[in-house]
């Protein structure tokens, strides 16, 4: 009787958190005349960012930009990690994926990521710092944000790969 209890009350717990965790409007900014679409999404999210709103991470990449990296997927889906708002696209198939996760504002201030205690990382190109499981750490603005793409090529195509999506993410965030 009580493994059942604490089971139908993980099940619960997980349900209410997955809930709270796609909790983002699907609706136009207020005198946005566009239907909400994805695109429409982006471009509102961009315009808000300087204005300390949290940032769509599932609107900040189009599926033309990610299938062609890892194949068909998801579309992309809100996910847990770190970060204000985190999206992964994964591919069913193959389990290839791409997440990103976006900060808040003022985690990169003056648009400086600081290494963390104990977390080991490696030099890249434009400020990007490489963490292990193929997770390059960047700013955009002054917000922390990574992207990690796990492909069956690895280490340096995806790292490859990784930082072709920053440069796309930073004009986007």
């Amino acid at each position: 009787m009580k493994r059942t209890t604490l089971t139908t009350f993980l099940i619960v717990s997980l349900a209410l958190a997955a809930s709270a965790c796609d909790s983002s409007s699907a609706t136009p900014a207020a005198g946005d005349k566009t239907s909400g679409g994805r695109a429409s999404a982006a471009a509102t999210t961009a315009g808000d960012t300087k204005q300390g709103a949290t940032v769509d991470a599932c609107t900040l990449l189009e599926p033309g930009e990610v299938t062609p990296i890892i194949g068909k997927n998801d579309g992309g889906r809100p996910t847990s990690g770190v970060g204000d708002s985190v999206c992964g696209w994964e591919n069913p198939d193959t389990y290839h994926s791409v997440t990103v996760s976006v900060g808040g504002p003022g985690t990169a201030a003056s648009g400086q990521i600081k290494d963390e205690p104990g977390v080991s990382s490696e030099p890249g190109p434009d400020g990007i710092r490489f963490l292990s499981g193929g997770v390059a750490r960047f700013a955009a603005g002054d917000r922390d944000c990574q992207v990690q793409v796990v492909t069956g090529a690895g280490g340096d195509d995806d790292r490859s790969t990784a930082v072709k999506l920053v440069g796309l993410l930073r004009d986007r965030i």
